[in-house]
């Protein structure tokens, strides 16, 4: 089961809630449903759980029922004239000539909203799992529907993106937090809980991939930077240069050559009396600018 499907399987446990509730979610649920027109009314879900949900609303809120295609496609299908007029009325839509748009009447209170959400996600939404990226949308048909439910997101403090893609229109979030926290809302606390569960994991391995690769660049510039100095002093040792060098820059050749893949911090563990960091690094460039004069 798809992260998607868990969420709308936990929604779908929910009880409708009182009759306004119960008709703000019918109501997202057909304004986002594949096809909602004074002609027909299609719905599709691949969850038995949603196509329930869709049946129990439509009859709790218009008194029609609403058939499933004999071709096992798992879509819902009313063509039937006077229901389709019920529906429309049931939510405060002349049949005739209307041209759909978000009736706000719908959507007064909180509770209306936040189940008007939900029915709209369970026809019409869309949730990535965590481990591929943080994204949700919503999608409908109807461009004046899309636009007023963006500034009713907004007005919910959740505002989000929005773009036309192949003759639809989609809302959308990509902040993992705000994803969260309508997931929650929406009623299925136990899927935000996953949500952020996954999403902790993925941070944690994507911060330990980031140190890993961070030591693997410090250790290429530690081997690195080593294996110059000892070329450097191979160099002054060859040209007879380095018994000529004064005693602290000998030692220094000489704790290099013994320990060739240690760094400055091991290596200073080798000096007595100690050495600082900064004096170490400055007595090996001076090794390898000795040796860069000999190849001039």
């Amino acid at each position: 089961m798809s992260f998607t499907q868990q969420i709308k399987e936990e929604l779908c446990r929910l009880g409708p809630g009182k009759d306004c509730c119960a008709r703000a979610e019918c109501y997202g649920m057909l304004l986002f449903a594949a096809v909602f027109s004074q002609s027909r009314l299609r719905v599709h879900s691949d969850l038995a759980a949603v196509r329930g949900r869709v049946r129990q609303l439509l009859r709790r809120c218009a008194g029609v029922e609403i058939s499933s295609r004999p071709d096992g496609t798992n879509a819902l299908i009313l063509e039937d004239p006077p229901s389709l007029r019920r529906v429309f009325s049931a939510f405060g839509y002349e049949f005739e000539g209307t041209a759909l748009h978000l009736n706000r009447a719908v959507v007064e209170e909180d509770c209306c909203r936040i189940a008007f959400l939900r029915g709209a996600f369970l026809t019409g939404g869309y949730v990535s799992a965590p481990g591929r990226g943080y994204h949700l949308e919503l999608v409908t048909s109807h461009y004046n529907v899309a636009r007023q439910t963006v500034l009713l997101l907004e007005e919910m403090g959740l505002s989000c993106g929005f773009v036309s893609r192949r003759g639809n229109f989609v809302l959308y979030y990509k902040d993992s937090n705000v994803i969260e926290e309508i997931v929650g809302r929406m009623g299925a606390p136990g899927a935000a809980m996953d949500f952020r569960l996954r999403k902790v994991e993925k941070d944690f391995r994507n911060n330990i991939n980031r140190r890993v690769n961070c030591e693997t660049a410090n250790l290429g510039k530690t081997v690195e930077a080593a294996a110059r100095q000892c070329h450097a002093i191979g160099r002054l040792e060859k040209a007879g240069q380095l018994e000529q060098l004064p005693e602290s820059l000998r030692e220094t050749a000489r704790v290099r050559m013994e320990h060739p893949e240690e760094s400055l911090t091991e290596l200073l563990q080798h000096f007595d009396p100690p050495l600082s960091r900064p004096g170490l690094n400055n007595r090996l460039r001076k090794l390898e600018q000795l040796a860069a004069k000999l190849e001039d």
